[in-house]
């Protein structure tokens, strides 16, 4: 997407470009996942998944919603930008339950690791200088 700026493509490709990032590769490597929790129940690796696979589902229809590349260039940054800020407040509270407890919530630490996929593969759709920018922004202290 973002990567080859200087090469114009169709809308359609751009389309076809988020269902081969975002489908097949993200449910492999999330079963390569799941598949490892060893303590995780059926049900819990089953809800791990629902709700890793409801936040991918709502990117790629909002997505094949819009029309043209710049929107969907523009809604993959937003997009990028939301599943930062997600994966960043399971994050924190897996540290805070650690801190408390010595040891976070299994689930929640397996919808990290998932979330933190579909940020990896949002990736390769953006310009490095796109993440670099919103990297940024994340990293500036709040007031």
């Amino acid at each position: 997407m973002d990567a080859t700026p200087t090469t114009e493509i169709s809308t359609e490709e751009q389309h076809e470009r988020v269902h081969d990032a975002l489908e097949s590769p993200l449910d492999t490597q999330w079963s390569q996942v799941l598949d490892q929790w060893d303590s995780g129940t059926l049900a819990q690796k089953r809800a791990v998944r629902a709700y890793v696979s409801g936040l991918r589902n709502r990117i790629i229809q909002t997505l094949d919603d819009l029309d043209s590349v710049d929107e969907i260039r523009q809604a993959l940054a937003v997009q990028y930008l939301e599943m930062k800020c997600h994966w960043t407040l399971l994050n924190t509270q897996i540290q805070s339950q650690t801190a408390r407890n010595g040891m976070p919530d299994g689930p929640l630490m397996y919808r990290a690791t998932c979330v933190s996929l579909i940020i990896q593969a949002i990736e390769p759709l953006l310009s490095q200088s796109r993440i670099d920018t919103l990297t940024q922004m994340l990293a500036e202290p709040f007031d």
